[in-house]
């Protein structure tokens, strides 16, 4: 709606305007309401309306005199229409001259009004799109200067470009740039986000764009609103995460830079936000201000890759736990002496090729472990000190128990691989022949070496199997024992009556009795 401001001495005229013409029908609501020139000042100064319509024959003020004084005190844009009794050409002259917009006659014609009304909204929407226009251009033009501030490029007009800067200074007393990270899949949300919150601060600006970081300059303390003077950085930044973290927790982390009081001194500012966004590494929040750092360095210690080896003596040799405690103490230690992240991210690197390389070795399949880590080269520098000693000690784990799984093979030859066909398969129903088929051996060789590794023949291995399946299905199932033994291979009851009570020294109904629950 657009504001209109009437001004009258007298009640009548007045309330013939707010009665007789409907403001609403062309977009224009009645903000205010004045009786004097002096009055009417005031209410322009303070309202500022986008319409005010004033009588001219007033005492002390007439309304010519009211619209000079409006204009001398800056209010160009408002638009005015004035009305009275009398048709005076040296008014209407002095009217024009003041940019009035129309001139109404007393009494108040509804027709002629709304005629009026409906050229004025016309004229009021397209005054509105050209200040659009305009401040989205100034916009454009600002952010364009500070990214060439940020970035340190060259520029083509360097006159140009020291009038830009000087505006900057009436702009804010002090710049800071802030740095916002976040995931890719993330990135059309977060940057809607972060580009509706600036849109509404009074001096911040985007300025650069990148897949997966934002880098915003946010301007303080001078021709700003009363209620933003006193609002800092840190404030904008605490407000913009706790924002964000509504709609995507723990999505986003951001690097606050040093304030610095000239625009020219931004690229400090960016440096110092990129420094403090490798301190975020071993930070356990997601907000990190380069003022809370400034006495701190990140340090690359090569003596700290000797715990590759220790770390990969446990993985193995040693047992989960002191694997663990290993990795563990090497990360303690990085945050203890302040570990660049790039330093850390080497680290981690050789334990993973060389535990693919021991995998690989052993005849394991390194792709499926890649993919079961969860490693992945754009994600890991997102991650702090404690995501990323948790996911290689995961790593470290698995690969610790493929390789002892690997191993086991290696040592049991074929036999072992044998077991583990029956572990699987012992439900099923096969011969020795058929078996050693499979495994492109001789019967009776199969038989023999099986025996020698296990102690037991193959029969005997796959009964023993089936027995302690019917063990648990009778302690876990309401199946029948011969419902029992069809599931698990056996032919004949009584063949399985046999197995189970040389095994159990029990019949199935005596075992289930006895371990009812």
């Amino acid at each position: 709606m657009y504001k209109v401001l009437l001004v009258d001495d007298e009640p009548f005229a007045i309330e013939g305007l707010q009665l007789l013409i409907d403001w609403r029908k062309f977009g224009f609501e009645i903000n205010g309401v004045c009786t004097n020139g002096e009055e009417a000042v005031e209410a322009i100064r303070t309202s500022k309306p986008d319409l005010v319509v004033t009588d001219i024959h007033m005492p002390a003020m007439n309304g010519l005199e009211l619209i000079e004084e409006a204009r001398r005190l800056g209010h160009d844009s408002t638009m005015f229409v004035i009305t009275s009794g009398y048709s005076d050409f040296n008014y209407a002259r002095q009217a024009i001259r003041l940019g009035v917009s129309n001139y109404l006659t007393k009494p108040v014609d509804t027709l002629e009004a709304d005629d009026m009304l409906a050229r004025l909204a016309q004229e009021l929407k397209e005054k509105q799109l050209r200040a659009s226009v305009r401040e989205q251009a100034k916009v454009q033009e600002t952010r364009h200067v500070l990214a060439v501030l940020v970035t340190g490029q060259e520029v083509d007009d360097a006159e140009q470009m020291a009038h830009d800067i000087a505006h900057l200074y009436e702009q804010a007393q002090r710049w800071t740039y802030v740095k916002v990270r976040f995931q890719r899949a993330d990135s059309g949300q977060i940057r809607s986000m972060i580009h509706e919150t600036v849109s509404r601060e009074p001096c911040c600006y985007v300025v650069e764009n990148e897949l997966d970081t934002c880098g915003i300059v946010w301007g303080e303390g001078s021709s700003g609103p009363e209620s933003w003077q006193g609002k800092g950085h840190r404030d904008f930044a605490e407000r913009l995460l706790s924002d964000l973290n509504e709609v995507i927790p723990d999505g986003v982390q951001f690097a606050v830079g040093l304030p610095v009081q000239q625009p020219e001194a931004l690229s400090l500012s960016r440096s110092m936000a990129v420094e403090t966004e490798r301190f975020l590494f071993l930070h356990q929040g997601n907000l990190l201000f380069a003022e809370d750092i400034q006495e701190q360095r990140l340090r690359f210690n090569p003596e700290s890759l000797r715990e590759v080896d220790l770390i990969m003596e446990h993985l193995e040799n040693g047992s989960p736990e002191q694997l663990s405690l290993s990795i563990r103490e090497a990360f303690h230690q990085f945050v203890m002496n302040k570990a660049a992240p790039e330093f850390v991210h080497i680290f981690m690197t050789q334990i993973l090729f060389r535990g693919f390389s021991l995998c690989k070795e052993l005849g394991g399949e390194t792709k499926d472990m890649l993919l079961d880590t969860a490693f992945d080269s754009d994600d890991r520098y997102r991650w702090n000190i404690e995501k990323s000693a948790s996911m290689l000690e995961n790593f470290c784990l698995k690969c610790q128990a493929a390789a002892s799984s690997l191993r086991q093979k290696q040592l049991g030859g074929t036999q072992a691989m044998v077991a583990e066909y029956l572990q699987e398969h012992f439900r099923e129903t096969f011969t020795i022949k058929e078996l050693a088929e499979r495994f492109f051996m001789h019967p009776v060789h199969l038989g023999q070496s099986f025996m020698r590794k296990y102690g037991k023949g193959v029969l005997d291995m796959v009964h023993d199997l089936r027995i302690e399946e019917a063990m648990r299905l009778l302690r876990d199932s309401d199946d029948a024992s011969c419902a029992i033994a069809e599931q698990l291979g056996y032919k004949s009851y009584q063949h399985f009556l046999k197995q189970f009570e040389r095994r159990t020294g029990m019949k199935p109904a005596e075992y289930r009795l006895k371990h009812a629950k």
